[in-house]
Formats: structure tokens, C-alpha cells, sequence
């Protein structure tokens, strides 16, 4: 079995761009000693944004806010506080295990965050096609509290085996409107499992009217 992720890169030395393509294979099927490994080097950088933030603090009660200082240390505990966030994603993915997939079928997992980097759960995750049209035949999931979710497709039956269009993820929030489309088109592979981390644009602002049998059978509202 195959798992689809992002290129490598250093996680330590990263920009927050640079982490949210850092997901790996090798991440993504990490044993128990490389998660350990990766949620310890958060830790390290963990206690160096507390630090950000006491000298953060510190400054702007000697010097006040609009003190340069003051928002240059600010801006370092920004990007720290984006750089942990990220970390803790790529901890999550070494640590969700690999659901089993049928030879013919594939896996879509992965959570979805906010822009500030914060799980949002009782999102429906679904596929369309170039004319948004729902791919019903791949069923929809929605986000747990850890933003996590997983569309499993068991493959089609022996005969009704056809070419797939080309797909795209989208989102709906609970009110049921669309608030996330992939720039990307996704194309499983036989066997395979993908993992994405989706971080939603600022303000979460609507894109348009979700596909009727979205809006008919696939909205979380009632979740609790």
C-alpha cells in the first residue's frame, strides 16, 4: 500500500509554508520512535515561543507598542506561534495510522484548520468534479473535533469499472455553505492512501450554493 504526501523538507528550519508541504511518506508511515521524535523537537519549539513571548512582553511594558522592538518581537512570536501549529499537524499525521484500503480502492484522509492554524470540526468533506457537480459514488466525511476526516472508497464493482473525472475536495461548513474548493485536482491511485492537511482561507467566507444532494443528506448541522 501507497501513501501520497508532500516532499521533505527541514522541519526544524521551515517557514510555515514551507512546513505545510513538509508531510513525507516518511511521516506519514513514521513508527511510534519517529513520532516521539518529531512531537519532542515541538516541545523544543514550544518552550522557544514561551521565550518569544516573555521578551515579547517584556519589551512592550518598557518601551510600549509602537516601540520597533516591540513589534519585531511580535512578529518573531507570530511566526513562532504558526511554526508550533504546524509542527502539531505534522505530529498528528505521524501518529493517525493508515486505514486498510481494497486493491482497487483508495483513501482521502487528512484534517482541515483554520487560518490560524486551529482544528474546525462538523465540516463535510466531499468530491466534485470540474463542474461541482457531487461525486456521490465516493460518499462525503465529516471533520471530528481534531479536524480530522476520511473518505474510504472500497472501489467499484467488477464491470462498472470506468475512468474517474477529474475530481476536486470541497468543503461545506455546517450552515451548509461552501467554503473550500482544491486549487489541485486529486487523482488516487489504486491501493493508495493520501493524506492532506487543508488549512481554510481567513474569515471562512462562503463560495457559492453546496450540490443538492449535499445540501440534502451531508450537512452536520445536528452534530453534536
Amino acid at each position: 500500500m501507497n501513501t501520497n504526501t508532500a516532499s521533505s523538507t527541514d522541519i526544524s528550519q521551515a517557514s510555515p509554508a514551507q512546513l505545510n508541504a513538509a508531510i513525507t511518506t516518511a511521516l506519514g508511515t513514521a513508527d511510534a520512535g519517529g513520532s516521539q521524535s518529531i512531537h519532542n523537537l515541538t516541545l523544543i519549539h514550544s518552550a522557544r515561543l514561551s521565550q518569544l513571548k516573555r521578551t515579547a512582553a517584556t519589551l512592550k511594558q518598557q518601551y510600549g507598542a509602537s516601540d520597533p522592538n516591540v513589534k519585531a518581537a511580535e512578529a518573531a512570536v507570530a511566526a513562532g506561534t504558526a511554526r508550533v501549529a504546524r509542527m502539531a499537524a505534522v505530529h498528528q499525521q505521524a501518529a493517525t495510522p493508515v486505514p486498510p484500503v481494497s486493491a482497487t480502492g483508495w483513501a482521502l484522509q487528512g484534517r482541515v484548520f483554520n487560518s490560524m492554524l486551529q482544528p474546525v470540526q462538523h465540516l463535510t468533506v466531499f468530491l466534485v468534479d470540474d463542474t461541482k457537480t457531487f461525486q456521490k459514488e465516493y460518499g462525503f466525511a465529516y471533520t471530528d473535533s481534531t479536524g480530522y476526516f476520511l473518505i474510504n472508497f472500497a472501489g467499484s464493482a467488477p464491470g462498472n469499472q470506468t475512468s474517474p473525472p477529474q475530481l476536486y475536495i470541497e468543503i461545506v461548513n455546517a450552515s451548509g455553505k461552501p467554503i473550500y474548493i482544491s486549487a489541485e485536482i486529486f487523482a488516487p491511485a489504486a491501493g493508495s492512501t493520501t493524506y492532506l492537511n487543508i488549512t481554510l482561507p481567513a474569515g471562512e467566507k462562503p463560495i457559492g450554493n453546496p450540490p443538492p444532494a449535499i445540501r440534502g443528506g451531508a450537512i452536520p448541522g445536528s452534530m453534536e
